[in-house]
């Protein structure tokens, strides 16, 4: 019925398109030699006689470009774009029907290009395609930052306190980079962004709808993290080197090779991370037994030292004027020591002390991964048609290991009560995914068609062991040693087909994902399997009234898969006390969304949207009031509700001021089960970002960014208000070719993770403090040709992220 509901609203839209006014419309598109679409190329209609110009338009990213309300007459089309000569298409005549024109090719001037000063630039801001696009590439505040930093500046984006995303309030985001996939979530997402240089990034792509193209995968949306290429002829390439100051030191460095010559480009790049941080913890709850309770007082320093390796390398061949052929491979090692010394007071009311333990925590963590893409795109003609073949394989391996030493004494802190205890484990977790897609692009009717095929496979061994010291002799202990191998296997059709009819655009597509599960414990001797075939319908309805006022309706379905570290069944210990469980019984989560895009004048957006979730994945707690133990795991809430108004308001302040506003209201309501009890609450919170760039001079130019989050119920969670503040100031030396950053971030020290809870019977209170105030300085420069390094305006507007 959901189908046949969807296909009828589908239906009557397109009657809609269909009946509307139509106006004549002039297209084409403009491309270059090899019949690749130029973007951001100027196109003029001019008359035959006076060559005086009527109408302007410019590219998008397809190179298409659209002319509307022209008189009847006899015309030609010119184009020009930076670093190409001037094209113009034969004489046509034009009338009361519209006009489709043939491609304009533009050659590539043959002098060289002088460094050219930059009119304008992108705003920080944009609604591009339904999407929400915050461009940072020239930001002194990501300069010498890290990926992760920057991405949690984005609008309706927020990170909890375990470096969880969440969009638009929701969790379940997928992240790509570039648009492929990461293959990772949590902690490993985290910390791969985390040694990803900021500095590299040029914009960021929010989107809370999907396409029937793009995966199902990702409930809450998609984050594509694009980042800066270079495609000037030669060699060329940059360096950057940054070093910072936080409660530790901490240091970055990349470099960036890239040669192109005719068809052939090669590239590559480099970078090494060296972060030292000091986590602040308190945690404080309080575990009932009858009439009685038992209160746990936590302060813990969790020194993290992470080093990280990141390099990648790449061929991209035009071995025909209509075939692209791209090889790359990538490669992340990461080496996280960990030494966290704790102490808990436990008593039976507040500010008595019955006992004090100390615990003491060594570890080390190891992570690799290595990801081969392949990918050839064929232009089968010049009518539109394209068959794109793209694979991918790539290799997760994490192995840690940690040593825990526990010291309990009588109130005076120095009389043991027993003997020192002693443990150590050892988990390994080992990930192959194996991925192939096709792709198939041709042009019917007035509109375009898209199909496509993919499968995947996902293989996962994980294996821990655990161990304590009895007198002299370390033992294994079967209660805590585990195995869990699990195998994932998704096949997935599609079919979209977009048509524009004037100012009206209709896009209509359906998706199949067939997916295969099989998870096998070995502790428990227990195999889960499942299989279920899912429709994941998308729609959009696009009405472009004029340049100054566009609107955007979308639907999609999606679906978050528990990622494998959740599906997991081991029990990860943060002390002795405390611990982290896997749930092998976690299902899927289903959500229907909808959203509305508003662009005015160009820069103040407007989106709307509300997501209707069954079966939400959730965070949920237990405790053992025997034991005096709590965990927490994650369960499937019955239904959760949220609804969104996303605002960007930039101002213009002077010449030399541009300040961009941006605010998220965000209301969101759980309702089912959750750790034995029901839940049925709703809270409202709203995000505010504020952006302010000020030119100084040509040289010196400065950054403001506040960030205020209000305090809000998530779940059974109720989490405090964060605010924050970072400054930066960049200084562009006379060659050009070499700059320096400051920035200072968390000014005042009040981005922290504070919450608590008090639900039936847990009660807990966590506050937390992730060492984010810092001083950086950071040196960039550029070598090899910069003969054509123009920027030219722009007017243009998967088992994907769950490796744990």
């Amino acid at each position: 019925m959901k189908n046949a509901f969807f296909w009828i609203i589908t239906l009557v839209l397109y009657s809609t398109v269909v009946t509307a006014n139509q106006r004549p419309t002039l297209r084409g598109k403009i491309v270059n030699h090899n019949n690749e679409p130029i973007n951001g190329a100027s196109v003029y209609l001019i008359t035959t006689t006076a060559r005086a110009v009527l109408k302007t338009a410019v590219t998008d990213e397809e190179g298409k470009y659209t002319i509307l309300d022209y008189p009847s007459g006899t015309f030609i089309i010119e184009a020009t774009a930076v670093g190409f000569g001037k094209g113009e298409t034969a004489i046509f005549k034009t009338g009361a029907e519209g006009v489709e024109l043939p491609n304009v090719m533009l050659t590539p001037v043959n002098k060289e290009i002088e460094a050219v000063t930059v009119m304008g630039e992108l705003p920080l801001i944009q609604n591009v395609k339904g999407k929400m696009v915050m461009n940072v590439e020239n930001s002194s505040v990501s300069a010498g930052n890290n990926a992760f930093e920057v991405l949690k500046r984005a609008p309706g984006v927020n990170v909890d306190k375990d470096d969880n995303i969440s969009l638009m309030g929701r969790q379940g985001v997928n992240v790509t980079i570039d648009g492929r996939p990461t293959y990772m979530t949590g902690e490993q997402l985290a910390t791969f962004l985390k040694s990803t240089d900021g500095g590299q990034i040029k914009s960021i792509e929010l989107s809370s709808t999907r396409s029937a193209k793009d995966d199902a995968e990702g409930a809450a949306g998609v984050i594509n993290i694009i980042l800066k290429k270079n495609k000037l002829e030669g060699f060329n390439g940059s360096f950057v080197a940054s070093v910072g100051q936080g409660e530790r030191l901490r240091g970055n460095s990349s470099i960036n090779l890239n040669y192109k010559k005719d068809n052939t480009t090669v590239f590559s790049n480099y970078a090494y991370t060296d972060n030292k941080t000091i986590e602040t913890l308190n945690i404080m709850r309080v575990i009932p037994d009858g009439d009685k309770q038992t209160i746990f007082s936590q302060l813990a320093e969790l020194k993290e030292r992470d080093r990280t390796h990141n390099y990648k390398l790449g061929l991209e061949q035009k071995t025909s004027v209509r075939n692209t052929f791209v090889l790359q491979f990538s490669g992340n090692n990461n080496v996280e020591n960990q030494d966290n010394p704790g102490t808990t007071n436990m008593g039976s009311a507040q500010g008595v002390i019955d006992s004090v333990m100390n615990s003491y925590t060594l570890g080390k963590e190891k992570f690799n991964k290595y990801t081969f893409n392949a990918n050839n795109e064929f232009k089968i003609d010049t009518m539109g048609r394209t068959l794109t073949v793209d694979l991918d394989y790539s290799m997760f391996k994490t192995s840690t290991g940690l040593n825990y030493e526990y010291r309990t004494y009588f109130p005076d802190g120095e009389t043991l009560i027993y003997a020192p205890e002693k443990e150590r484990s050892y988990s390994l977790t080992d990930i192959k995914i194996f991925a192939v897609k096709t792709d198939y692009t041709q042009k019917i009717g007035k509109g375009n068609l898209e199909a496509g095929v993919k499968y995947s496979n996902v293989e996962s061994d994980n294996g821990i062991r655990f161990d304590h010291l009895i007198v002299d002799s370390w033992q294994n202990n079967p209660k805590r040693s585990n195995a869990f191998n699990y195998v994932e296997q998704i096949t997935a059709g599609y079919i979209d087909y977009s048509m524009a009819l004037n100012k009206w655009e209709v896009k209509a597509g359906l998706r199949s994902e067939y997916t295969v599960t099989d998870g096998i414990s070995g502790m428990e001797n227990k195999e889960n399997k499942r299989n279920y075939l899912d429709w994941f319908p998308s729609g959009s309805l696009s009405y472009n009234k004029n340049e100054n006022h566009v609107f955007s309706l979308n639907y999609a379905r999606k679906i978050s898969r528990p990622n494998y570290r959740h599906l997991n069944p081991f029990e990860y210990y943060i002390d002795k006390r405390t611990s982290m469980r896997g749930n092998p019984y976690l299902k899927p989560e289903y959500t229907n969304g909808f959203s509305l895009y508003y662009t005015l004048y160009k820069v103040f957006n407007i989106a709307l949207g509300h997501d209707f979730t069954n079966d939400a994945m959730v965070e949920s707690m237990g405790q053992d009031t025997i034991l005096k133990t709590t965990w927490v795991t994650r369960e499937n809430l019955g239904k959760q509700n949220t609804s969104y108004l996303n605002l960007t308001v930039p101002a213009r302040i002077g010449k030399f001021w541009t300040m961009y506003n941006n605010l998220t209201v965000i209301y969101m309501h759980f309702r089912g089960p959750v750790a034995g009890y029901y839940v049925n609450k709703g809270s409202t919170f709203f995000q505010f970002n504020s952006t302010s760039n000020l030119k100084i001079n040509k040289a010196i130019s400065s950054e403001l960014a506040l960030r205020y989050n209000s305090p809000f119920l998530y779940n059974v969670y109720k989490i405090q208000g964060r605010f924050n503040t970072d400054i930066g100031i960049s200084y562009n030396l006379k060659d050009q070719r070499s700059s320096f950053k400051l920035a200072i971030t968390d000014v005042f020290r009040s981005n922290r993770n504070n919450l608590y809870t008090k639900f039936t019977e847990y009660d807990s209170d966590i506050r937390q403090y992730n060492d984010t105030q810092s001083i950086r300085l950071t040196f960039n420069y550029k070598f090899g040709n910069l003969k054509q390094s123009v920027r030219r305006r722009e007017n243009s507007s998967e088992e994907k992220n769950r490796a744990q």
